[in-house]
């Protein structure tokens, strides 16, 4: 490629652009659903680290606001829903967020479990995009077997020892 051919490299990512998807309330409930759905709850409970909740929300976040406004609109819906909802699942009158994590765990696994299917899809449209970035990068990636930094890291393979054939 010559150099004054346009690359790859020139062409901003939708995260160069930093348009977020979500509105304050809808970031504090990803934040919230997040928080508890990486919380390792074998035995005593076990909440993830604050930064990494905050980096897998920002990039949700930004994620969404790199798709279309109509994309865009319906990921708002169903973050405002998996809000509001536990006044239905679970009787209480509080938004998710402001849900102990206890509570909140007991949500989602309610909500995952609910009769009505209609709710548990909302559960697995929001759970799987939102959770994608937290296994992308870092310690968390070598646990999914990943054997690279990140996703997008280059493949080192190992030199060849001695004369080719």
């Amino acid at each position: 490629m010559s150099p004054s051919e346009p690359s790859f490299k020139d062409v901003p990512s939708a995260g160069d652009w930093e348009r977020l998807g979500l509105s304050d309330s809808g970031r504090r409930a990803a934040s919230a659903a997040i928080e508890a759905m990486l919380t390792d709850h074998a035995g005593e409970l076990a909440p993830p680290a604050a930064d990494w909740v905050e980096r897998v929300v920002r990039a949700y976040d930004l994620s969404i606001g790199a798709c279309s406004l109509q994309v865009r609109l319906g990921v708002r819906v169903l973050v405002a829903l998996l809000e509001w909802l536990p006044l239905i699942v679970l009787g209480e009158a509080s938004r998710m967020s402001r849900l102990s994590l206890e509570r909140r765990i007991a949500y989602l696994e309610a909500l995952e479990a609910h009769p009505f299917a209609p709710l548990t899809m909302l559960l697995v449209a929001t759970k799987v995009p939102m959770l994608v970035p937290a296994f992308e990068s870092g310690e968390a990636l070598r646990l999914t077997g990943y054997d690279r930094e990140t996703t997008a890291s280059r493949r080192k393979l190992p030199l060849a020892k001695g004369p080719s054939p």
